[in-house]
């Protein structure tokens, strides 16, 4: 229970500061508009801490969790209801309602833009920290050695087995994963590609084919027949396998190719062979890799920008099926707020817990996805929410006259009653995870 409340705390804090930045965001437009801020709050709540600047009080509270932007107009409301006034009539100087729609579509749009800008600059930093990741050597073969293990019609010619990948366009591989990583991103394309082959080094054209998962290239790793860790006494790290049902065994695709689900192997043990078995197609053991340390791209801001956007329309494609009820279909990616918290600081812990580096990208990559759901979640057109805002705006601008107080008022109720009930069905996940699952 303890260890659950420390990865709540952690992840209400992730969720609360990327809240507080949507704020801010509010704040820096609110300032360039000329509309005055009366309060900047980090947190919720009572009051802890707080200094007066020129026009606005900046404020540390009592919760944590996100934080809030007041701008000076509340005043001219409320007298213009008491009125029962037509229009806001003549307004205090720094007024919300002084500034121009276009203005005040701009405040409301820089929240959510602040937080894609944030969920940018999240993925670009963590995709530029060096981490441990798993590295085998460029070592490929055809798929078409092993039709046992690939479907049939897929050729690459140019390639043979034991073929070393050494670079492609300009790009050195470091590994088999770089490699396989370069060719994904240039799915599609004759990639031109420099291979080592018995010591010499040969010029080859990687060409793909079309199939129903999409384009494949018709190779594959030969990684190591090298045992890495095991469940099982009767085989160590390090162990090799190279015998296998009466057969050489080279890369692990031999193993694999086995038809048979018992079969006797042999293992070099330090330039000892020992026999073994295994028995009904189970490999009690996994495969060694070696590791290296490495940034996710070689260009951080377009690989940030290019993740921060495939976020986003996943997100609206959650928000979207979740307000139309199509439950099943948001429930693959939606959870709820408590459960959201919980998952965020348990990743996180886990990932410091193995090194600072993975624990700095777990959080960041975690809090851009926090991103990336507020600002779609704040562009719904709901009169609370920034959409909505934005919304009343664009009206005025049509229309080219000002939306009445008591209209205005009544549009704001009407947002809290439709925010409430999506706020009921967000926490309504929460009741289904913690008991119902």
């Amino acid at each position: 229970m303890l260890i659950t409340i420390l990865h709540m705390a952690v992840g209400l804090l992730a969720i609360g500061f990327v809240l507080f930045l949507h704020e801010l965001g509010h704040f820096a437009a609110a300032r360039l508009m000329k509309v005055d801020v009366e309060v900047l709050s980090y947190g919720m709540g009572p009051k802890l801490v707080s200094f007066r600047g020129r026009k606005t009080e900046y404020r540390i509270s009592a919760f944590p969790f996100g934080g809030y932007c007041r701008m000076k107009g509340s005043l001219d409301l409320m007298k213009a209801l008491k009125d029962n006034a037509k229009s806001m009539g003549k307004l205090e100087e720094g007024s919300y309602f002084g500034a121009s729609p276009f203005c005040r579509f701009l405040i409301y749009l820089a929240g959510p833009l602040a937080n894609f800008i944030i969920a940018v600059i999240l993925i670009a930093l963590s995709a530029a920290i060096p981490v441990e990741r798993l590295s085998d050597p460029a070592v490929v073969t055809p798929v078409s050695e092993y039709p046992e293990l690939f479907p049939s019609g897929i050729y690459q010619e140019g390639i043979h087995k034991g073929d070393i990948l050494i670079s492609a366009s300009g790009h050195t591989f470091a590994d088999w994963q770089d490699a396989a990583a370069f060719i994904e991103e240039h799915a599609g394309e004759d990639i031109p590609a420099t291979l080592e082959r018995d010591g010499k080094i040969i010029e080859s054209t990687l060409v793909p084919t079309m199939t129903e998962t999409g384009w494949v290239y018709g190779i594959t790793n030969m990684q190591a027949p090298v045992i890495g860790r095991s469940l099982s006494d009767n085989f160590i790290p390090g162990d090799r396998i190279v015998e296998a049902d009466g057969k050489k065994v080279g890369c692990t695709l031999d193993i694999y190719a086995i038809d048979s689900p018992s079969f006797d192997i042999v293992i070099d043990r330090g330039g000892e062979l020992v026999k073994a078995r295994i028995e009904n197609g189970e490999l009690p053991f996994a495969w060694y890799s070696g590791t290296r340390k490495s940034a996710e791209s070689s260009d951080p801001l377009l690989y940030g920008l290019t993740r921060a956007s495939e976020m986003f329309i996943s997100a609206l494609r959650a928000l979207g099926a979740f307000i139309t009820f199509h439950l099943e279909d948001a429930l693959t990616v939606l959870t709820g707020p408590v459960k959201a918290a919980e998952s965020i600081g348990g990743i996180t812990v886990l990932a410091f817990q193995e090194s600072t580096g993975s624990g700095a990208r777990s959080l960041m990559l975690l809090a851009a996805m926090v991103s990336v759901s507020l600002s779609v979640g704040n562009i719904l057109p709901i009169p609370t929410f920034d959409g909505g805002q934005m919304l009343i705006n664009v009206a005025e601008m049509i229309k080219r006259r000002e939306l009445s107080p008591r209209s205005y008022v009544l549009l704001q109720i009407a947002g809290m009653v439709l925010a409430l009930i999506m706020m009921i069905m967000m926490y309504s996940l929460d009741v289904k995870a913690y008991f119902f699952s």
